[in-house]
């Protein structure tokens, strides 16, 4: 005979978790489909009770978890602690796996998900993404995952999850992939500061010294100070919401450095400055995004055009001299490029790059070519000589 009582085609029992503030005993209702699956439910509950977890959050389902979660971060926004844009992206991540088969994902109980409930979702995510309709990016596929994994590892300290994060187990198909923005060559850089145009200006602040694109339509010559060598980094243009905000985290707000080649450059264009925006339109004011693409689109038929020059006087043309387009953000890549080939301790460049996380800037820094592994050698060399003459002295 079962041990268990039978309701409505259910196993069920009830477990005592106590008495209420009169003294009267509180039982908890459990049912299930099966006797074993309610033996093992019994199991788990009891246990939850002994590890002082929170029972009723713990049968929670992950649509519940991800709600809580939410508005955990959606406090951190309103204290300061979080950017808007950072926690819309999130709900957007989230809302993936909410959505995910109508909402299987979403109804599963929080510690009833494994690994292999989620990994359908993410190869889903990696052939098709809902948003732009084509495969997804590996650096993205694992920013979605984190993403679901911030809900388990809340829900631990909330003390309702008491299993290891089946996040940890889900692969990232070897395939997706690998969204790296590559340095730009030496020759685009020759390029770039042998070609004259309007845009030589932009593209020289964000190839020497590293500024995104919002930092530098938002820059002013206030934040410039030439004396000190120093650009100040303190705003950036949000082209969305087209309003002048903070930077994208605390450590976008920056100063730095202007190397010999820029304070040349920006020496003669603020001689030449009428308005208050280092970057301005052909008519004056703050730069739109059409603007930008149309100085863009501009400055490379003017690079294309020096590139033919170049190789027109040449006898010959080296096999690395090939010209190739970039985008804003390679340029601020090569940046942090030609700050690993220069020997710059990766925390400074971290610094510099205004990175929140170490491992964005890492990226970078793993990403060696042969030229920065021949410049080891030289700044060992230069190392060595500087070394000797001071002991020489």
């Amino acid at each position: 005979m079962s041990k268990y009582y039978t309701e409505l085609g259910s196993f069920c029992t009830k477990v005592f978790i106590g008495t209420d503030e009169n003294g009267k005993p509180k039982y908890k209702k459990l049912k299930a489909k099966t006797e074993k699956e309610l033996t093992k439910r019994v199991f788990e509950f009891k246990k939850t009770l002994e590890d002082g977890g929170d029972i009723e959050k713990s049968n929670d389902t992950l649509g519940k978890w991800i709600k809580r979660y939410e508005a955990s971060v959606q406090e951190q926004v309103d204290c300061g602690d979080y950017k808007e844009s950072e926690y819309d992206m999130l709900v957007s991540r989230l809302r993936y796996f909410s959505d995910y088969k109508g909402g299987l994902l979403a109804m599963t109980r929080l510690k009833d998900i494994l690994a292999s409930d989620i990994q359908p979702a993410i190869n889903a995510l990696f052939k098709k993404n809902p948003r732009t309709g084509k495969p997804t990016a590996k650096r993205t596929l694992e920013r979605y995952v984190r993403a679901l994994a911030n809900v388990f590892e809340f829900a631990k300290k909330e003390r309702a999850y008491k299993y290891s994060n089946p996040c940890d187990d889900v692969k990232i198909p070897k395939s997706a992939m690998q969204t790296e923005r590559d340095a730009i060559s030496l020759y685009m850089i020759r390029l770039i500061l042998e070609t004259e145009h309007r845009a030589k200006l932009a593209i020289s602040i964000m190839l020497l010294a590293g500024l995104r694109r919002g930092e530098l339509t938002a820059l002013t010559w206030d934040d410039i100070m030439l004396d000190k060598k120093i650009i100040d980094i303190n705003k950036s243009y949000d082209f969305k919401e087209c309003v002048i905000k903070d930077p994208k985290s605390k450590s976008g707000i920056r100063q730095i450095p202007i190397n010999d080649i820029l304070l040349k450059i920006l020496t003669e264009a603020k001689s030449e400055a009428k308005g208050s925006f280092v970057i301005e339109k052909t008519r004056g004011g703050r730069m739109s995004e059409k603007a930008w693409l149309r100085l863009f689109e501009s400055y490379m038929l003017a690079l294309k055009a020096k590139d033919a020059e170049i190789k027109k006087n040449q006898t010959s043309c080296k096999d690395d001299e090939v010209f190739e387009e970039f985008t804003s953000h390679q340029l601020r890549h090569t940046y942090c490029s030609m700050l690993q080939w220069s020997g710059v301790d990766i925390k400074i460049a971290q610094e510099l790059m205004g990175h929140s996380e170490y491992e964005v800037t890492a990226n970078v820094y793993t990403h060696t070519n042969e030229d920065s592994k021949k410049n080891a050698a030289v700044l060992q060399s230069e190392f060595l000589k500087n070394t000797f003459l001071k002991i020489q002295g």
